[in-house]
């Protein structure tokens, strides 16, 4: 019994661990471990590589046995046994070989891809997840802010110092509050959803509400050689161009002539004869065009890889100026806004009589959607930053 009740409290102690609170790179980790899209696409890569493999050694041998008969007067029956073995030209092989490498690697690249954008689209995530606590805090603090000034206003409608317009203007604020807060509720519960989902169904604690330290942007020209050294998409697309330039060495290669060495054995009335056979293909229509095809495909890998580093080198342009505005407007926001106390001067405001209930709502509806939009700033920032540096994930 002893024994039992010291597994449960051990239980107790170890079930909250299992689902323990992990920062984003605890997420990303296991967003790569669980994520069934990369499962399926290690076991493709794998499945690729084997048969990138598959194909690039000498073909089977065969064996030929014939029986030849004939009238005892002409000298009996005629065995031939023959044994071939058939095999293309040396430099074929060598460029198989080095084909089946290019291959794998781009195998390789193409995985890495899946799981660059997997991990940044977690990563994102986690992002919208810490905007929207962020949001939510916001939200209380206004409804807050509401409750606060109903109950005053309720009490001064029934000494007779406010008016039911005014009071009814606050009911409006509180019920606004509500409502985004229940729409910010019903956005954090499906973000939280789409991050389990990418957790491959496992439930994943990610309550975090700061992001982390912004990363400081780099100068471009630093920013581009090294996203272009490391992108996997480049790397892709710059494999399989180097895989139909192999693509032309072997198809040039394969119209050399082929050969087939064996052993062959001719036996029949108590004599037999033994020899070897060596036989050539010679190379006339089988593989006509096939020069043509590969050099036309070579020459569409590289259009496409020019392209390809032209818009990345765009887009990233695009990137880099946007998280440089984005970062600007964020620090400005920080700047003003954390230096500012105006919920509490606008309230003693109202309560000194100061300024109307107009004046206040319009005063303290600018502080509140400038906080709303230095947030937004702030998550655009992060998102675009998470874009610009994938090529670290």
């Amino acid at each position: 019994m002893k024994k039992y009740i010291y597994l449960f409290i051990t239980g107790l102690f170890l079930c909250p661990a299992v689902h323990a609170q992990q920062d984003i790179d605890g997420v990303l980790k296991s967003v790569e471990t669980h994520n069934k899209t990369l499962q399926a696409e290690s076991r493709l890569d794998k499945a690729r590589q084997l048969e990138a493999h598959t194909g690039n050694y000498l073909s089977n041998p065969t064996v030929e046995l014939n029986q030849l008969w004939a009238d005892r007067s002409a000298g009996g029956n005629v065995n031939e046994l023959a044994v071939v073995q058939g095999f293309d030209f040396p430099t074929v092989y060598a460029n198989k070989n080095k084909l089946a490498d290019l291959k794998a690697t781009a195998s390789g690249y193409q995985y890495a891809v899946s799981r660059q954008q997997i991990l940044l689209s977690a990563q994102q995530l986690c992002f919208e997840i810490i905007y929207l606590h962020k949001q939510k805090k916001l939200a209380e603090e206004r409804a807050g802010n509401a409750q606060h000034l109903f109950e005053l206003y309720q009490k001064r409608l029934e000494q007779g110092e406010a008016n039911q317009l005014e009071l009814n203007k606050i009911q409006l604020e509180q019920l606004n509050t509500r409502n985004a807060l229940r729409l910010n509720q019903i956005a954090l519960a499906a973000a939280q959803e789409q991050l389990q989902n990418l957790n491959g169904g496992e439930v994943i604690a990610f309550t975090t509400n700061e992001y982390p330290e912004m990363p400081v942007l780099p100068a471009y020209p630093q920013l581009e050689s090294e996203y272009m050294a490391q992108d996997p998409g480049l790397k892709d697309i710059s494999g399989q161009s180097e895989i139909a330039e192999r693509e032309i060495r072997l198809t040039r290669a394969m119209t050399l002539p082929k050969f087939d060495i064996g052993y062959r054995r001719n036996g029949g009335s108590g004599e037999s004869m033994n020899g070897f056979r060596i036989g050539m293909s010679i190379p006339l229509w089988e593989n006509k065009n096939t020069v043509k095809k590969a050099k036309a495909q070579f020459e569409y890998t590289t259009a496409a890889m020019e392209d390809k580093v032209q818009s990345l080198k765009s887009y990233l342009k695009q990137l880099y100026q946007q998280a440089k505005t984005l970062s600007d407007s964020r620090e400005e926001y920080k700047k003003i806004l954390s230096g500012q106390q105006n919920i509490e001067l606008l309230n003693k405001a109202l309560d000194a009589g100061q300024i109307s209930m107009i004046e206040y709502f319009t005063e303290i509806t600018t502080f509140y959607e400038s906080r709303q939009n230095y947030l937004d700033v702030e998550r655009e920032c992060f998102n675009v930053l998470a874009q610009l540096f994938q090529y670290k994930l």
